[in-house]
This record gives structure tokens, sequence and C-alpha cells, in this order.
């Protein structure tokens, strides 16, 4: 294959915000990532900042957008693509968007604590906030979900 496959490091522009498209969900957030170096005189000096946008989907996207917010240091790896759209006038727009495979945050800029989410299969779905995002992302105690002998229709936040 030819995929552009890029790593950026930043900081969130936004706090990502979940969407639901074609029975998929999904999150976008802005990454700004501006190159600091030392300039003839001996100082630091930061460069021009690019901006990304950044698209996960499915679980993923749930996890960005209970997990991101807006100033987080980010490191961001994914797949290089060009959306492209028409606006209401005619003009024709391009945005390069990263299609992340990992997004997490930047330990070298402060403390993390990473919690992991187990999931065991679910006879139910998990119900939604008003937001349309689930209600409890970690299933705990969430109503409509049964606990049982086999664990089925259980999930578990793990500490790791």
């Amino acid at each position: 294959m030819n995929d552009v496959t890029v790593t950026v490091s930043g900081r969130a522009g936004n706090t990502p915000a979940l969407h639901t498209g074609k029975d998929k969900e999904y999150a976008m957030v802005r990454v700004a990532s501006t190159r600091r170096f030392v300039n003839e005189d001996g100082d630091w000096t930061d460069g021009p900042t690019l901006w990304f946008s950044v698209k996960t989907w499915r679980t993923a996207a749930v996890n960005l957008a209970r997990s991101v917010r807006k100033g987080d240091p980010l490191v961001v790896t994914g797949r290089l693509e060009v959306e492209q759209w028409e606006t209401a006038e005619g003009a024709q727009r391009s945005n390069l968007v990263i299609q992340a495979t990992g997004v997490g945050v930047d330990a070298t800029r402060g403390k993390v604590e990473y919690s992991r989410v187990v999931h065991h299969e679910s006879l139910t779905p998990a119900p939604r906030d008003a937001d349309g995002l689930p209600a409890d992302p970690f299933g705990v105690g969430a109503p409509g979900v049964e606990d049982d002998e086999a664990g089925v229709g259980q999930r578990e936040l793990v500490t790791a």
C-alpha cells in the first residue's frame, strides 16, 4: 500500500466532539503542533503552528471524547488523508485529516493515569445520555446490563 503514515506531537485545540454517522461513532479533535528551535542569538523561539484534524472511530472515538480536553498534550499516529467538500457558495475546500490509529496523552509533558476498559459481550445496548454519548462509558453499574454467572453483559474498569 502507498498510505502516508504520520506521527504528530502537539496540543488539543478543542475538546473532542463525538458524532454518529452511518451507524458508526467518530470523534474529531484539532491538534496544534509548534516547532521550537534555538535562533541565531541562542534563544528558544517558536516556529509556525501547524494544525491537524484528527479523526477516530468506534470505541476509540468514545475513549477520545471521554479522555481528552482542550490543551492536553497529545501524540497522534495515523494515516494522512484529504477530505474535500464544496461550500454552499460553490467553492471547493479541502482539509488534511489524520485517520488516527493511536492517540495518547504525552507523558513527557505531565503525569498520566491510564485506565483500561475491558468489554465483555453485551446482551443489551448501552444507554445513552442527552448528548448521545454512552451514559456510562465503562459500563460500571449501567442500567439494563445485568450481571450473570458467565460474565456476559459485564464491563469492568481496570487500572493498569
